[in-house]
């Protein structure tokens, strides 16, 4: 299943060793809200985790409990930092959930763990894994180590009927079994990484991995265009030392590690899409266009060019595209002119057409804002492109997503959903509820 695979990222011997990485399903946000984690309980128990582990261990100096992806800092490589955690790791611990076996992404850092195991010369790779089952799973999802994982909750029948994510969320009355369960895995680690240790090494490009769950369907495209000026069309008065020889080179905020496109790329393949990343460009036929954002910098229509070439480009915008303006000086009142005529060129097109879409075009002015509206923006371009898509247009191709049956506490329609409209097909996502994407 694994073929050849690239192994260009190493395990850099300064980064600290974690006893055990956490590899979970993230969650879709829910609609219109910014701010909030959806995984919020995945970064306690991740905490409850390690905190168990490191009771329990002899932690040498640069050595570390665990590790989850949360706890990158922002700004930096995400894949990089992961693969570093996976190729210096002793224990890959997963949440199993229909999202966990119906995603991509998951998966592929379950194999590259896999991966490594087995080019470390263990006799039994699965060993390395201690499942947890985090929401229930159907009858037709059994993934590898599902056995064990219900093994955990052996006269917990809370745990092995809900999983564990409903004892956590729920809280008081099954504390003690949230606990017992805690404590089971953390022996489980530290037993792995004291009594049979693994040689940090190599691992393989996370991209390059096919998770041994999710069907064989192809993942939907979307995209992601950037609207700003490069090294040879910034003006002089704009600061350049943030462009590049395309605008999707643009990096606005002095934290950055990597292009601003390339972090909504990294959320649109949290979230189980195939991103591309291009230049801003008008399209023939806006009946044709993927889901997709636009990242725009106020200084791109600085210019005529500029000007005319968003206008063009946003012009009978579908609502399943959706822009962002980024702000890295928002008070600077030469920025803000510009952001103003910009959130003009977007009214006039009518391609503001929700609360999300709205509040984005006023701008975000941090990397931090931007990740957690573009996370969003990535949920809501899909929600509308399944709502309206087959409403309105009758031709050009139709996305089609993997089937993730999961259980959800239906309530009213969010601020971006017209009430009016029936939901979509069973076989899409729906992110309604507040339960995870189990």
């Amino acid at each position: 299943m694994m073929g050849s695979v690239d192994m260009r990222v190493s395990a850099a011997p300064s980064v600290e060793r974690p006893y055990f990485v956490l590899s979970y399903a993230h969650s879709d946000p829910l609609a219109g809200v910014l701010t909030a984690n959806p995984d919020e309980l995945v970064g306690e128990f991740f905490g409850d985790l390690a905190d168990a582990v490191g009771r329990l261990a002899a932690l040498a100096p640069g050595i570390s409990p665990g590790f989850y992806d949360q706890e990158i800092p922002l700004g930096s490589d995400w894949k990089e930092s992961f693969s570093r955690a996976l190729g210096t790791a002793q224990v890959f611990v997963p949440l199993y959930s229909a999202a966990y076996i119906g995603k991509t992404r998951p998966g592929q850092e379950w194999a590259c763990f896999r991966r490594r195991v087995e080019l470390a010369g263990l006799g039994d790779p699965k060993l390395r894994f201690v499942p947890v089952l985090w929401t229930p799973l159907s009858q037709a999802q059994r993934p590898v180590g599902l056995a064990e994982a219900m093994a955990l909750g052996v006269g917990q029948r809370d745990y092995t009927e809900n999983g564990l994510w409903a004892l956590l969320k729920i809280g008081s009355p099954f504390r003690d079994a949230y606990r017992a369960v805690v404590n089971i895995v953390a022996r489980r680690i530290v037993e792995l990484a004291e009594e049979s240790p693994i040689m940090p090494s190599e691992v393989p490009d996370i991209d390059d991995m096919t998770s041994p769950f999710a069907t064989e369907q192809p993942l939907s495209v979307f995209v992601i265009e950037t609207a700003a000026p490069t090294l040879s069309t910034v003006l002089p008065e704009r600061d350049s030392g943030g462009y590049g020889q395309t605008g999707s080179d643009w990096r606005p905020f002095h934290q950055q590690e990597l292009p601003l496109a390339e972090y909504a790329e990294l959320v649109a393949r949290r979230l189980d899409f195939k991103p591309e990343v291009r230049d801003i460009e008008r399209v023939s036929d806006p009946r044709t266009r993927r889901p997709g954002i636009i990242l725009i910098d106020p200084w791109f229509v600085a210019d005529d060019a500029g000007r005319m070439t968003l206008e063009s480009a946003v012009e009978n915008l579908p609502r399943w595209v959706l822009p962002l303006v980024i702000l890295d000086r928002p008070g600077d009142a030469s920025t803000q002119k510009l952001a103003d005529q910009v959130l003009e060129i977007l009214n006039d097109a009518g391609a503001l057409p929700t609360d999300s879409s709205r509040r984005a075009a006023r701008g975000v002015s941090s990397l931090d804002e931007f990740v957690s509206t573009v996370r969003v923006l990535v949920a809501e371009a899909e929600r509308q492109y399944l709502r309206y898509r087959g409403r309105n247009h009758q031709s050009g191709p139709v996305i089609s997503r993997p089937s993730v049956t999961r259980p959800r506490l239906l309530g009213p329609a969010r601020p971006d959903e017209d009430a009016s409209i029936p939901d979509k097909p069973a076989s899409s996502r729906d992110p309604l509820g507040d339960t995870p994407d189990a």
